[in-house]
């Protein structure tokens, strides 16, 4: 049988008729517009990527919170060899737990100063990124968290009775 080739141009899809000024045009300027919405998103993905990483990079202070936290009992360990009282200036919040003014049984005071010691790094690295994100200088959220520390040790003294025993000597 033979085949007639003249018309499979047409049955493929392809006509061969002439194409209109017009036609040509629109879908020209589809092709274009196509174009655009695909440059939209390459920078709508673009700018999602940049808040993603500036958001990751925004959480610095809670990282080395954590990392510091891992690392909080050798610290204390080095602090109680060189100076008693820089365990009291460094983890006062776990020091504070240990007081008998706040009435906790002698093992619930244990495990709860053993938590603080692991939790107090974290827990101010979150609260300097809260501080951080509020646009508050570096200055001022280091000497509020030092204030922090400042008050729990100045409880401390005034809890002991060290304050007295300095007065009175």
């Amino acid at each position: 049988m033979l085949e007639n080739t003249e018309f499979a141009a047409e049955c493929a899809g392809y006509s061969s008729m002439p194409v209109s000024q017009s036609y040509a045009s629109v879908a020209i300027e589809q092709q274009q517009v196509s174009l655009l919405i695909a440059a939209f998103h390459r920078s709508q993905r673009a700018e999602r990527q940049t808040r993603s990483l500036h958001r990751l990079a925004s959480l610095w202070p809670v990282a080395l919170g954590v990392l510091l936290g891992v690392y909080a009992p050798l610290l204390r360990d080095l602090a109680a060899n060189s100076a008693p009282w820089a365990v009291t200036i460094l983890f006062p919040f776990s020091v504070v737990v240990g007081e008998r003014g706040l009435n906790l049984s002698r093992d619930t005071a244990q495990a709860l100063g053993q938590f603080l010691l692991f939790a107090q790094f974290p827990l101010e690295g979150l609260l300097v990124r809260i501080m951080l994100k509020r646009r508050v200088d570096v200055v001022h959220v280091f000497s509020q968290v030092t204030f922090m520390h400042v008050f729990a040790v100045l409880y401390l003294v005034l809890v002991s009775g060290s304050l007295s025993q300095i007065l009175m000597s």
